[in-house]
């Protein structure tokens, strides 16, 4: 006579295995060997010596049919389901097992996280790199001062009052030059954290004799911003300056952002403060990379008037 298999079997368990599906297996499987279920033990070890080990298990999954019938495939919070090449549901309750059968597509079932209060961000590992200013310093959450013809820098905002006779304010993320600064009126700087290098009017080797404009220096990528409202009057590429933009305002002066990596307006198009209109970079003659940042009373080079006078002059605090 042929011997069929049970219509529902649970999974052997892996002894190797510490998934929950194991354990309780595991468990199920001492009690039954303690209980007086010897004719049922008995039974079904013959079943087992008759067709198999894998007639039970197989490759470690169970039948369904004493199971209700899942919604859905995936993790039930307790074992996985499948459907086999027949149709037929199946379970696991290894991941293993049910990637295989599913194609290796399955994602393991999620156990409940710990709640845990917000964390602050930490700073990154190792000694803080010196960004090339005075005051808080956003990437490693210290202050940098001077002392004594040296840079120097602490996390404590006591501290840096104390040697430096300064504000600290770095705990809202604020300090000295760290984000545009604009008036009542919608004007700001055209970049944040940054740092002056070449002043307006410095003499040198420029095709004016002198600085024309005011450097920020400032990582490539760093956002630009229009100072203020006004029209876009010229947007691509100008020798010397690389990739710039130009911008004129309502009271008749224009202003230029050069050296972009990138221009994210067009000209005609209507600008207002703060606007994003570019992202810095190192185009055209440069020695690193840089915003050049001029004001001109035409759009023209040649008819430079002092930046921060002006931006100054717009109740921006630079």
């Amino acid at each position: 006579m042929e011997l069929r298999p049970p219509d529902f079997t649970d999974e052997i368990a892996d002894s190797a295995c510490a998934c929950a599906g194991c354990a309780a297996a595991r468990t199920a499987a001492r009690a039954e060997r303690g209980g007086g279920a010897g004719a049922l033990r008995g039974v079904r070890c013959a079943v087992v010596a008759t067709v198999g080990a894998v007639a039970l298990a197989g490759t470690g999954a169970g039948t369904a049919a004493a199971q209700p019938a899942p919604s859905h495939a995936g993790w039930d919070g307790s074992r996985y389901w499948f459907k086999n090449e027949a149709g037929q549901w199946r379970w696991t309750s290894h991941h293993s097992t049910y990637a295989q059968r599913t194609g290796g597509t399955a994602q393991k079932a999620q156990q409940p996280q710990k709640s845990h209060k917000a964390q602050q961000p930490r700073r990154p590992a190792g000694e803080p790199v010196f960004p090339g200013r005075q005051g808080w310093d956003p990437a490693y959450r210290v202050y940098w001062f001077k002392n004594g013809g040296h840079w120097y820098w602490t996390s404590h905002q006591e501290k840096y009052e104390r040697r430096t006779g300064a504000k600290g304010g770095g705990s809202a993320g604020s300090s000295p030059g760290s984000a545009p600064q604009g008036s009542a009126r919608g004007w700001t700087a055209p970049v944040s954290s940054y740092h002056f290098t070449g002043y307006y009017g410095q003499r040198g080797s420029w095709s004016k004799g002198y600085h024309t404009g005011q450097d920020f220096a400032v990582p490539t990528g760093t956002t630009v911003r229009a100072i203020g409202p006004g029209r876009v009057v010229h947007a691509g590429y100008n020798r010397s300056y690389g990739y710039e933009v130009v911008i004129r305002h309502a009271d008749g002066r224009y202003s230029q952002y050069a050296h972009l990596s990138r221009i994210d307006v067009s000209a005609g198009r209507s600008v207002s403060g703060g606007q994003r209109i570019a992202l810095s970079g190192a185009t055209g003659r440069v020695t690193g990379p840089h915003l050049h940042f001029e004001v001109r009373t035409t759009p023209y080079f040649g008819s430079d008037v002092n930046p921060l006078t002006y931006l100054r002059a717009h109740g921006v605090r630079v």
